[in-house]
């Protein structure tokens, strides 16, 4: 990047960041779509921010992987150095001992010499022999002892001489090897290292001429957000007005729950060949209309009105609403849904996801994760959902991890329905969001494909119409067919063939995080297979929706397509709180907490009622240095105190959750620390496990926002 010349993007030309990179675009679908998209520039400008935020992201993660490179490297260059003067003072005490055992020699030569004893040395041996004692022959006494041992030691101290010298050279060669190689690894150590340094200013420049973008375009996709929830409720009044022209009155709940008993004048909704139960349908005009229980109505309607709310953890309204309580107001009075998603599901009836109708309670999550999210069903598969990401309840396309759709006005399931155990991890992937960050807890993954054998193909985040969702979900590698393909580290394997894909081996790694592995010549793995990073499950190919051959890459978080280059380059992941990017967090998704600090909004309102508490107990203000830290400051940090700091893009600063405390919080045991310790998780906010005394690197004065009590 020339530092010289800010980049200055604007949104004309958003739609062009990654398209701009000289690599092959291969072509895949992984979500395939029957309904309408919404209009191309509702689409084109979501795709704009995701791109920016996929661009941060590969550049946070190529920044990560030159610093671990030079890392590496230079624990590489230290050992070597160790190595190289371990050997060198090996060759120079073998030195020694090689000229001893050779002085040795010489005194017997030059004694057999001048006793005339007969010597079966050569003369070439002899002078080699001589020449550490040439100048020291007259030292040579008491010829009688001489004669003694001339006889029985000539030969073997030859030998041990020449031996001596032979490991002399020996260790001065291995010497010589090991200081080339740690000169060598010190150079490779330096050279990354001013990598390394560029790489900070190239993307402490790039991250800052990216956060106006943001800002504009965060306000865009806000704006645009508003558009899509007017369009929704268009449609669904454009339907009402049809049902109010045929004339019928919409029935209650129990009339329609029977196809195959309707009442007359109604006929069976048919979807895919099959009747749906809870609607039925009147023909008009030679048209056909649907329709909808009064029930169902209702709730859609209430639904409707709740779009714009703000969203707030565990609410449920009437100011805020969390992840339920949207669905839950929704479908009062009819029914009061339980407090728990994972508790909403054993209780209604289950239908097939081609038979999804507007007022189907649509329950998402996965059987290693828990069920964590749920949504009122509208037509073109969209949802009405509390959106944490967004900040409110909004009109949102039914994601990839749904895992049921359920009917209230059919009642309790006719065969049992269990939810999956939600687990520890559940909680991070709530109302839409994807977690903030994650750890994938085994250290470097392996890529997918043997060092060599592959290019980077399109990045993750590249708009383009050939995808359905609008934008590229994972990272392709294009590569010869049958390149082995390897699971980037341990879990569960599930095979899928569908369109876009062909081939597809899925693996559940647990908690949430899954990778994808697609378009596949051949399947080495098989269903419910358990694997381990770097095992061997299939070969590149050019199957389903696919221009040439290569693999398509994606790693997925709650059901979430994520970029997978960051996992790749460190092992682990800083993903997005509302998909963006570490340090990269528009202002206007910020909340002020007073002395210009900012902090997540949910995080900042914890803070300020902390702060309140803590002046009432010690009649000052909660002192505070530090608060949310841009990639730059990050970076720059970085720069100053690599050996302190955490490597940009992986601090919680950059999140927004995390804060650097004063005025006696700063030390461990003072009155300030311990009312913090005591009280401060009350507010939700921690001091971790690393940070404490005795920990990995003792910070008293950091502290993070953690689950709030009432979640």
């Amino acid at each position: 990047m020339d530092l010289g010349r800010r980049r200055g993007l604007r949104l004309a030309a958003l739609g062009t960041l990654l398209a701009a990179v000289a690599v092959p675009a291969y072509a895949d679908d992984p979500t395939p779509s029957t309904t309408q998209p919404p209009p191309a520039s509702v689409t084109d400008v979501n795709r704009s921010l995701e791109q920016l935020q996929a661009e941060a992201a590969a550049v946070q993660a190529d920044f990560a992987k030159a610093t671990i490179a030079y890392t590496k490297a230079l624990k590489e260059a230290q050992t070597a150095e160790a190595a190289a003067k371990k050997a060198e003072a090996s060759a120079t005490a073998s030195k020694g001992l090689s000229d001893e055992e050779r002085r040795r020699l010489g005194v017997i030569t030059a004694q057999a010499y001048q006793l005339g004893i007969p010597t079966v040395m050569g003369t070439e041996s002899m002078l080699w022999s001589l020449a550490p004692i040439a100048e020291n022959l007259q030292e040579i006494a008491d010829r009688q002892t001489a004669i003694t041992q001339l006889g029985s030691t000539q030969v073997s101290q030859y030998n041990k001489a020449m031996a001596a010298e032979a490991e002399s050279n020996r260790l001065k060669a291995d010497a010589t090897t090991k200081r080339t190689a740690a000169n060598e690894s010190a150079a490779k150590a330096q050279e990354l290292s001013n990598q390394v340094q560029h790489k900070a200013a190239s993307a402490s420049a790039a991250m800052a001429d990216q956060t106006a973008d943001l800002d504009i375009a965060s306000a865009l996709s806000k704006q645009l957000q508003l558009a899509r929830n007017q369009q929704a409720l268009s449609r669904w009044q454009t339907y009402l007005t049809e049902l109010a022209a045929t004339k019928v009155t919409p029935p209650a709940a129990a009339v329609l729950k029977n196809p195959s008993a309707l009442p007359t004048g109604l006929a069976p909704l048919t979807r895919r060949g099959a009747a749906v139960p809870g609607v039925a349908s009147v023909s008009v005009a030679g048209r056909t209309v649907r329709v909808m229980s009064a029930e169902t109505i209702r709730a859609v309607n209430q639904a409707f009105s709740l779009v714009g709310k703000p969203y707030g953890v565990a609410a449920t309204g009437p100011d805020a609403y969390g992840c339920l309580g949207a669905a839950r107001v929704a479908w009062q009075p009819y029914t009061t849904l339980p407090n728990l998603v994972g508790k909403v599901y054993p209780g209604y009836q289950a239908v097939p996801n081609a038979q999804i109708q507007p007022g189907d309670l649509l329950v998402m999550g996965s059987k290693s994760l828990g069920l964590l999210h749920i949504g009122i069903a509208l037509d073109n598969g969209e949802m009405i959902a509390a959106d944490e990401s967004k900040g409110s309840v909004v009109v949102t396309t039914i994601p990839d991890n749904l895992y049921a759709a359920l009917r209230p006005t059919l009642g309790a399931p006719t065969k049992p329905q269990v939810a999956p155990v939600a687990t520890s991890e559940a909680y991070a992937f709530r109302c839409g969001n994807t977690a903030t960050s994650y750890d994938v807890g085994s250290g470097s993954w392996n890529w997918p494909l043997p060092d060599g054998t592959y290019e980077i193909g399109t990045p993750f985040g590249q708009s383009g119409s050939m995808w359905s969702t609008g934008f590229h979900t994972g990272q392709d590698f294009p590569a010869a067919v049958g390149t082995t393909v390897r699971a980037v580290t341990s879990g569960v394997v599930r095979v899928e063939h569908p369109a876009w894909a062909g081939n597809l081996v899925r693996i559940d790694h647990g908690n949430g995080l899954e990778t994808l592995y697609a378009h596949l010549s051949r399947v080495d793995v098989a269903d419910g297979q358990q694997v381990t990073a770097g095992q061997q499950i299939g070969a590149v190919g050019t199957e389903g929706n696919s221009t040439g051959p290569h693999l398509h890459f994606e790693v997925r978080l709650g059901g979430d397509p994520v970029n997978p280059m960051p996992f790749l380059a460190t092992g682990s992941a800083s993903t997005g709180w509302g998909g963006y990017s570490n340090g990269m967090i528009p202002s206007g998704k910020l909340c002020a907490i007073g002395s210009g600090h900012m902090l997540r909004c949910d995080a900042a309102a914890a803070y300020l009622k902390l702060a309140t508490a803590y002046r009432a107990q010690f009649g000052k203000s909660l002192c505070i240095t530090d608060s949310y830290r841009s990639y730059a400051s990050q970076v720059s940090l970085y720069q100053r105190k690599p050996s302190l700091a955490a490597l940009p893009g992986t601090s919680n600063h950059g999140w927004g959750v995390a804060v650097d405390l004063c005025g006696g919080v700063d030390k461990y045991n003072t009155t300030q620390y311990q009312w913090m310790k005591s009280h401060a998780s009350a507010y939700g906010w921690v001091h971790p496990a690393w940070a404490d005394q005795g920990g990995n690197r003792e910070e008293p004065w950091h502290w993070e926002f953690g689950n709030p009590a009432s979640a």
